[in-house]
């Protein structure tokens, strides 16, 4: 009988140990020796300690519960007053946004507008930019302007203006090549004239010297079209060819028919009026000043 009495105090004891060393972690090796001295006589009190420890326990969860509970209405509340913030924040971003995209908005349509408005100011300045003064001895015969024609594609052709003393500058010999679409002779001469044109313009210290003006003898705008579509050089505006220039520049250049070619110096002295014989006798240019 001596020998279970021991058994069971050591596993009263052990309950004990575990329960106080797993409820009170405050408690050391040392106070667990004490409480082990008091097992041994009496054993109640164990119980009763136990119970107490347990009770202890239990009012300290229940604290906890209560804190807990309180923690998580606080951090609800705060959640709450964050989320209240952010979405202020948030409203207050979307509004600043709003306000920049309304004022680079205004911005750009006013500068539309602006160069909407300057756009054509500009094209007014340009459009009323005066012609450039132009004075000598060719503005003299041939007037402020001449015309060129480029060829688009095989069907279409382009015609441009120039101003008489640009076009002309450089220049060593001027011909005025007097001819029509329906003169027979002036059909046959003209291709001939093209090469030549071609040829002393190619030649080594004297490239693109020489220039051409033709004098139209057609009989109306369309036909000049046609004709011009044959030839490299100048022409005469078809109105100033048809008119009173052209009649001026017949009778100067004493023409009593057609083809004529007539060639000028650089400073419109007459080189000679019979272009159109000397030309044939010379494709290579030998004698060509």
């Amino acid at each position: 009988m001596t020998t279970t009495r021991p058994r069971k105090n050591l596993l009263l004891l052990s309950v004990a140990a575990l329960a106080l060393l797993s409820t009170t972690p405050l408690l050391t090796y040392a106070q667990d020796a004490a409480t082990a001295d008091i097992v041994e006589d009496d054993v109640t009190d164990l119980g009763d300690v136990i119970g107490d420890a347990m009770g202890d326990i239990t009012e300290g969860l229940d604290e906890e519960v209560v804190d807990l509970d309180d923690a998580a209405a606080a951090s609800a509340e705060e959640s709450s007053e964050s989320e209240e913030a952010a979405t202020v924040d948030d409203a207050t971003a979307t509004a600043d946004e709003t306000t920049t995209t309304a004022e680079s908005t205004a911005e750009a349509t006013a500068e539309s507008k602006t160069d909407e408005q300057t756009q054509p100011q500009a094209e007014e300045e340009e459009e009323a930019t005066p012609p450039p003064a132009q004075t000598g001895p060719f503005i003299d015969l041939f007037g402020e302007v001449l015309l060129s024609l480029e060829m688009v594609d095989e069907t279409h052709a382009q015609v441009h203006q120039h101003y008489t003393n640009e076009v002309l500058s450089g220049k060593k010999v001027v011909g005025l090549y007097f001819s029509a679409d329906w003169c027979g002779p002036c059909r046959q001469f003209t291709p001939d004239l093209v090469n030549f044109y071609d040829k002393m313009n190619a030649r080594r210290g004297k490239k693109d010297e020489f220039e051409i003006i033709w004098v139209s003898r057609c009989r109306d705008v369309d036909s000049f079209g046609q004709y011009f579509t044959h030839m490299k050089w100048l022409a005469l505006p078809p109105q100033e060819a048809m008119g009173q220039r052209g009649q001026y520049l017949g009778e100067k250049f004493k023409v009593k028919s057609i083809p004529t070619l007539v060639l000028l110096d650089e400073i419109g002295n007459v080189i000679t009026l019979d272009g159109r014989n000397k030309i044939p006798m010379d494709k290579a240019g030998v004698g060509f000043p």
